[in-house]
């Protein structure tokens, strides 16, 4: 009798065991991402799924406190009790320093740059200054800011750029003949830039090669913004056909046109 009342205990306590664990059964994992933690945590607990948090990220277009990813993934099939692991949105952005960009970088290169720190660009303004588009300043939310400045991720970034001197242009200068070195050195004096180099097969020293070729070119009332760049076309020796005015290297700019 002894014996037959021990199996009988056990036999209860293993039907009671498998009972309350649902021995053998499983439930599909909902799909928790962009709900609120809190509500995330209720329908985990009417499944009986345990859950806890690991990690959190920031995205400024997702709701704070909300799930952004899960482990395992909705639809996976897994046993009552089962934790499932969360990752959240946080409710502050981390912060970073603003890159060293003032007075060496262009409007792209900085553009690149602060999106690499997880950083906006507004749209830029434009003020006086020689070198276009180059980046002479930085706002955060109309005021000024400098590298190291410390703002949170997300932040919309305003750069303030060089417009060539308030946009004004200049009659396009002649360099028809002028060795490269020496049209490279003209092109600075005037606040202009080079551009696109196309050099001649027969070119071995760069400096000492002969423009035969300019864009834009020099005359027919062509203008250019100081700051932007002229392509320059070089040959180790003057091509057949192209004659050169060396009257035209000297003249005044504001009489070319005429």
């Amino acid at each position: 009798m002894a014996l037959v009342i021990v199996v009988v205990l056990l036999l209860m306590v293993q039907w009671s065991l498998k009972s309350y664990t649902r021995h053998g059964e499983s439930v599909a994992v909902p799909d928790l991402k962009g709900i609120n933690i809190e509500k995330a945590a209720q329908i985990l607990d009417d499944k009986n799924l345990d859950w806890q948090i690991i990690d959190s990220i920031f995205d400024s277009n997702k709701p704070p406190l909300s799930v952004v990813d899960q482990n395992p993934k909705n639809g996976s099939k897994v046993k009552y009790g089962r934790t499932i692991y969360i990752t959240i949105n946080a409710t502050n952005a981390p912060t970073t320093e603003l890159p060293d960009l003032i007075g060496r970088s262009s409007y792209k290169y900085a553009k690149m740059q602060l999106e690499s720190f997880g950083l906006k660009v507004g749209e830029p303004i434009y003020k006086p200054d020689p070198h276009l588009n180059s980046v002479i300043g930085m706002q955060v939310g109309g005021k000024p800011v400098t590298k190291k400045t410390r703002v949170a991720k997300g932040t919309t970034i305003t750069l303030i750029l060089g417009d060539g001197i308030g946009g004004s242009s200049m009659p396009v200068p002649y360099l028809i003949g002028l060795r490269y070195e020496e049209a490279e050195f003209k092109l600075k004096g005037y606040s202009l830039n080079v551009g696109a180099l196309v050099v001649k097969e027969d070119v071995v020293d760069t400096a000492g090669a002969i423009i035969y070729k300019q864009i834009p070119a020099f005359g027919s009332g062509n203008s250019i913004r100081i700051g932007e760049p002229i392509d320059l076309f070089i040959s180790k020796e003057l091509p057949e056909g192209i004659i050169v005015d060396p009257t035209l290297y000297d003249i005044p700019l504001e009489d070319s046109i005429q």
